[in-house]
């Protein structure tokens, strides 16, 4: 790597950081699977004294803030939260489950950043209202805020299905550092664990609990990650959890969670019981959409922006997990971290367009490494043409699937070294 390259990229997360460091920040991975980076200082700048008022301070709305300090240095910056601490690196809550003690550990940024860049943290309070027409967001506290520009980054929640909702403290869904400390919390008195989901973060969480618990994975699906995985890879995963004495069950149809004030189990539709004294469940996410909805915002499967991550509201944009454009969101940090340039970059007066990149799942952990990225060959109506290559013994999958001599898939287990040329390859197709 060249000496003179301060900063890196992370081709998993999108994230970039400095070169000194051995591992992403943001979501862990080596830093052999980063890039030189040289950022470039915006050709556009506004000193202005407008108020912009973020709304979530996850991936998204911490990246909107970065982008509009680079364009305007005599602004103020408002970032409302409903969690205790300031920006965190949310990929690290599953990956570092049985090591994370404190926020402070996976912080974006110091505090002195923020004092730095005129930023303030309303900490602790959630938006409950926003006034469109005043231009005011009121707080849960009864404050109100004044605005020339919102950015709405609320982000998303954890989906729990109906016959899961139970209100035992046992019952965790990973998605705040809070959580991670409940866990903390309980871990001494855990000898078993259900993990309810079997996506990246529900085997992250799986193999951290492994390490102090006997755990058990529950998915409701016929196959493992069917959307990002074709059937031999989710096989091969599947053997690999197995193979590290994590239990593993598909087309698990769950009953109901067992227990009067305490958790005690699981219980299957076919009167299967799993002991637990612990049950996580990741099932997926759900955008809060609910305030925009509220306040007149266009809200479909989340709220709905254009290509400059503008809202049907003039002055309020949305980004990350929250905001659809074209109808699409993966709900991906890296995705979230690129809408937000975007928003941010745009409501500091700039013209910028959102360009989707291929979407790419990742999982590092249980002793190997998978990357799967684009079409995994799933669509009845396409042709597609394949190279694999496979290793039993090193328990390495290599997959391309190609749509008229493109590359439109690619599946990486065990060795993950081409990552960087496969993903320059599906992002020109």
């Amino acid at each position: 790597m060249n000496g003179n390259v301060k900063k890196v990229k992370c081709l998993i997360c999108g994230a970039v950081f400095d070169a000194s460091l051995d591992a992403c920040p943001v979501c862990g991975v080596g830093r052999e699977l980063s890039v030189p980076f040289e950022e470039e200082e915006p050709a556009f700048r506004k000193d202005t004294q407008e108020v912009f008022l973020i709304l979530g301070n996850g991936a998204a709305g911490i990246s909107a803030a970065e982008e509009i300090i680079k364009r305007n240095s005599t602004c103020s910056i408002i970032m409302v939260s409903d969690e205790a601490v300031p920006s965190y690196n949310r990929p690290m809550l599953t990956k570092s489950l049985s090591t994370l003690v404190n926020a402070d550990e996976i912080a974006v940024h110091d505090a002195h950043w923020y004092t730095q860049n005129n930023i303030v943290n309303i900490l602790g309070l959630r938006a409950e209202k926003i006034d469109t027409a005043a231009k005011t967001v009121t707080l849960s506290d009864k404050r109100i805020l004044d605005y020339d520009k919102c950015i709405y980054a609320l982000g998303s929640e954890c989906f729990i299905p109906p016959n899961l909702r139970s209100s035992q403290p046992e019952v965790i869904a990973i998605r705040r550092i809070s959580d991670v400390k409940k866990i903390r919390e309980l871990t001494p008195g855990i000898k078993n664990t259900v993990v309810i989901g079997g996506g990246v973060l529900g085997l992250e969480a799986a193999w951290e609990m492994s390490k102090s618990s006997h755990v058990t994975v529950l998915e409701i699906a016929e196959k493992l990650m069917f959307r990002q995985l074709d059937d031999a890879a989710g096989d091969i995963i599947a053997d690999i959890i197995r193979s590290k004495g994590i239990d593993f069950r598909l087309k698990a149809d769950i009953r109901a969670i067992i227990g009067d004030t305490s958790v005690e189990g699981v219980e299957l539709a076919d009167g299967t019981q799993y002991p637990a004294d612990l049950v996580i469940i990741s099932c997926g996410v759900r955008p809060n959409v609910e305030l925009a909805r509220e306040s007149g915002l266009a809200v479909g499967c989340g709220v709905t922006v254009n290509e400059r991550m503008e809202t049907n509201i003039p002055d309020i944009y949305a980004c990350g997990d929250c905001a659809y454009y074209n109808g699409i969101n993966h709900a991906l940090w890296s995705q979230a971290l690129e809408m937000g340039k975007i928003a941010g970059a745009n409501a500091a007066g700039e013209q910028l367009e959102y360009k989707p990149a291929v979407p790419a799942l990742t999982f590092e952990a249980m002793d190997t490494s998978l990357f799967a990225a684009g079409d995994n060959g799933k669509d009845p109506d396409i042709e597609y043409t394949t190279k694999e290559v496979r290793d039993m013994a090193k328990n390495t999958y290599e997959k391309c699937y190609y749509i008229d001599d493109r590359l439109a898939g690619v599946i990486l287990i065990g060795d993950t070294s081409k990552l960087a040329e496969l993903t320059e390859a599906l992002n020109k197709k």
